[in-house]
């Protein structure tokens, strides 16, 4: 016991790092319950927390304290977006709205609408809401501002299919959006005070995929096949504006303007040339932010280059945790949404573990062969770091380890850096006057990066489809990186506890790798609506249906679940008639999905002893039937286990269910 207060009170030094850690614990735990909870007054509940943790100085109290704070700030912020969103997802409707902001992929264009809310649902009321829709293919250029009508389909933001998967409802609440959808056919009016911002216009004039993706942000540019390239090598974060683009760019901004400012020399003599470059350089990112989206890893980015910059300016330490946790903090504040955002996860985990690493190293004077050799010591300990410390989160989020990451990032990733980011940053500006030499230079090395990172994605093993990983292993395993970084080694003779942080790090990856590794896998699966169900038969799962726009995630998700890769392609289950019969080794299961099926088999189904669960599309009631009617989303486990899927937080404004009822005697 004495140790272990001995080993607390050397804790003292880093508790400041772990109060936006345990505040982030708090606001996941809010948004992934299942229900919402039954408090009135959130808001009044977080400042009494945030109160506590200021009059005691009992550190389990303050820990307490600061969780429910991080929990009730989340559920305050919660209630005050209150975003509405469409009750069903609708067939062909009649819509007109205003363009708000423009998004380019591959395939299509799509275009954020503000449109009437009784435009579409008269429970909206006349409010404005938001919807994203996607024009047709090789459709006329539209302009921020301009008015869109036409024949649209929408459908309402998806709940997540299973526990601990995405939730694109939740995504949808949080980004501001009511409904998406695609338009069949439209007419376009210009607006005639045309605001098109300077982000489109850039789009325009430069017309590449390079531009569009390093310096303007849009996010699904690249062709599918070149981007699962630059994913297997570990690379795909260039793809995503964060730290590694506002480094190279801050750089850029500070070395031009220090250059400048070394000129006049009757202004460096009183104040040194670095200090207003750095805030002219400041500015230069700020613009910067804003033309590439404010996507939250580059929001985390520019904070850190932000408190970078302060804390050289007042000559303080520069790489430090505490500007890391910090940086956390505001932004958590913002938004407590983004703790959920895989972006904000593999940024902090690699910027906190270049931080940790980095930390404790003096600088050293080197020439000659040295300091080659320390670069080159820097840049492989700093991919190895980073991809250590993301790992968990890639897993998670992607299901897959891209097994020649480190290889990538050494080979591909020093192009980028030299040539690519550069080069395509002045070519940008130089299509801007008509220009577009150093834009084709940029492709054709661009090219030879692809070539390079396509012979390494080809070897053996290069990406390895992992098991889904529970909410509660990567909690686990979270925590173990923190128990490393945070937890302060006490100066004692026992290696155990002079190495506890590495001992709890252990423990937690080996309990979270257990969790994962023995998850007992459904053999069962089905929507909200019951329009959509699965089977696993041998391992691997076969659907009712090929397709359905309606349940766009299912498929991704149920998939996931069952570790199977997304490339794979899943066999149509056979059904006869809309009678679906599957047989496990415990329990049978009869589907039926359509009204025909019901009328002409629910009798026998009710009268055959053999059959444990009825499923269907429709509400089924009988007080003589030998099965047990399910309904709703739910999934089915080997043993009969029967997980109801529960979607009812306040972005789960799910559809209506059919009502129809049968009455089987």
């Amino acid at each position: 016991m004495k140790i272990m207060k001995e080993i607390l009170n050397y804790q003292y030094k880093h508790i400041f790092l772990w109060m936006p850690f345990v505040m982030a614990f708090g606001a996941a735990w809010y948004f992934s319950i299942e229900t919402e909870p039954n408090f009135n007054f959130p808001l009044i509940i977080t400042l009494l927390c945030g109160a506590i943790f200021f009059r005691y100085k009992n550190i389990l109290i303050r820990a307490i304290c600061i969780f429910f704070f991080g929990f009730f700030y989340a559920m305050s912020f919660t209630h005050i977006i209150d975003t509405p969103q469409i009750k069903d997802s609708f067939g062909f409707v009649n819509i007109s709205g205003i363009v708000k902001n423009i998004d380019y992929t591959t395939d299509s264009t799509r275009v954020f609408l503000s449109v009437p809310g009784d435009n579409i649902d008269s429970n909206l009321g006349n409010k404005n809401i938001n919807i994203r829709v996607s024009l047709p293919k090789d459709s006329a250029p539209v302009n921020i501002g301009d008015t869109i009508s036409g024949n649209a389909k929408l459908f309402h933001p998806s709940a997540k299919y299973v526990d601990d998967s995405f939730d694109f409802a939740r995504w949808a609440y949080f980004a501001n959006l009511s409904a998406t959808g695609f338009f069949q056919n439209y007419d376009l009016e210009h607006s005639v005070a045309q605001s098109k911002n300077l982000r489109t216009y850039i789009h325009e004039k430069a017309n590449s995929v390079l531009t569009d993706t390093l310096v303007l942000g849009y996010k699904k540019m690249l062709p599918e096949k070149e981007s699962q390239i630059w994913k297997t090598v570990g690379v795909g974060h260039v793809w995503s504006i964060s730290g590694f683009h506002m480094t190279l760019v801050g750089g850029w901004f500070f070395a031009f303007f220090y250059l400048i400012f070394r000129c006049f020399t009757k202004l460096t003599r009183r104040i040194p040339a670095k200090y207003p470059a750095m805030i002219c350089a400041w500015f230069g990112l700020v613009g910067y932010l804003f033309i590439s989206g404010i996507s939250v890893a580059t929001v985390r980015a520019f904070l850190m280059a932000t408190l970078i910059g302060i804390a050289t300016l007042l000559g303080r330490s520069v790489f430090s945790l505490r500007n890391g946790a910090l940086a956390f903090l505001i932004i958590f504040l913002v938004n407590p949404f983004f703790v959920m955002n895989a972006g904000f996860q593999l940024s902090f985990a690699a910027i906190f573990g270049l931080l940790w690493f980095f930390n404790d190293k003096t600088y050293e004077k080197r020439s000659g062969f040295k300091r080659l050799s320390h670069n080159l010591y820097l840049s492989l300990m700093t991919a190895i770091v980073a991809t250590t410390f993301t790992l968990p989160f890639i897993i998670a989020h992607f299901g897959y380890i891209p097994i020649y990451s480190l290889l990538g990032n050494l080979v591909v990733l020093p192009i980028f850096s030299i040539a690519i980011m550069p080069l395509i940053m002045i070519g940008t500006i130089f299509t801007l006057f008509g220009n577009h030499y150093l834009i084709n230079l940029t492709n054709d090395i661009y090219e030879f990066a692809l070539h390079i990172a396509e012979h390494i994605s080809n070897l053996p093993f290069a990406s390895l489809t992992m098991p889904f990983v529970p909410n509660f292993a990567l909690i686990l395993s979270t925590l173990g990186f923190l128990f490393l970084i945070l937890v302060v080694k006490p100066d004692v003779k026992n290696i155990f506890i002079k190495n506890i942080n590495y001992c709890l790090c252990v423990c937690c990856v080996i309990c979270a790798c257990l969790i994962t590794a023995t998850r007992e896998k459904p053999l069962f699966y089905s929507t909200t609506d019951n329009q959509l169900v699965g089977f696993v038969i041998d391992g691997k799962l076969k659907f009712n249906k090929v397709k359905s726009s309606a349940h766009y995630f299912a498929f991704n998700s149920w998939r996931e679940f069952n570790n199977e890769a997304q490339q794979d392609k899943n066999e149509k289950y056979k059904c006869n008639h809309g009678l679906c019969v599957y047989k496990t080794d415990k329990w049978n299961l009869v589907y039926m999905q359509n009204f025909t099926a019901i009328m002409n088999n629910i009798e026998k189904v009710c009268a055959d002893t053999s059959v444990d669960y009825v499923v269907s599309t429709f509400t089924i009631k009988s007080s003589k039937c030998n099965a047990k009617f399910l309904r709703k989303g739910l999934i089915i486990y080997p043993n009969g286990h029967i997980k109801k899927i529960i979607n009812q937080r306040p972005w789960h404004n799910l559809p209506k269910q059919n009502t129809d009822q049968m009455q089987a005697q």
